[in-house]
């Protein structure tokens, strides 16, 4: 299947969504991301104070092309999802999510930030050779 028609099937948010919220600016605001690349890491999985599950992945995106490639790799997090199982290392996903800030200090003193993905929703583009499903589109 191609990448075109998996993504016209992913669902869409009408603008007529946005019509529930305040026209007030700062109502407005979000820091939202959509990305398409390849698990580069095994899923973690740990559970929370509260019991839910949380997932932690990488997932590297290639921008560019020719000699002029570079990739970027992002820190996800998923809270209560039930899908490491049908995430592996190398498959190619379409991740939707917000972005979030962490800034932490270290023993030596120093500030660290870094910018997380907070997943919404993933979907299974196409897995691995050798992962089984062969390839199409699945949600998880």
């Amino acid at each position: 299947m191609s990448l075109l028609r998996t993504l016209n099937r992913l669902p869409r948010h009408p603008a007529s969504a946005l019509r529930q919220f305040s026209t007030t600016p700062s109502r407005l605001d979000f820091s939202r991301v959509q990305i398409i690349g390849r698990i580069g890491t095994e899923p973690e999985i740990s559970q929370a104070s509260n019991g839910s599950s949380v997932t932690k992945y990488a997932v590297a995106s290639t921008i560019g092309y020719g000699d002029k490639q570079s990739t970027q790799w992002h820190k996800v997090i998923a809270f209560g999802y039930p899908t490491p199982e049908k995430l592996t290392k190398g498959a190619r996903i379409f991740l939707d999510g917000d972005l979030q800030l962490n800034t932490y200090e270290a023993d030596d003193g120093k500030k660290h930030t870094h910018v997380t993905v907070k997943q919404r929703s993933v979907n299974i583009l196409s897995r691995p050779q050798g992962a089984g499903e062969g390839e199409g589109a699945q949600s998880a």
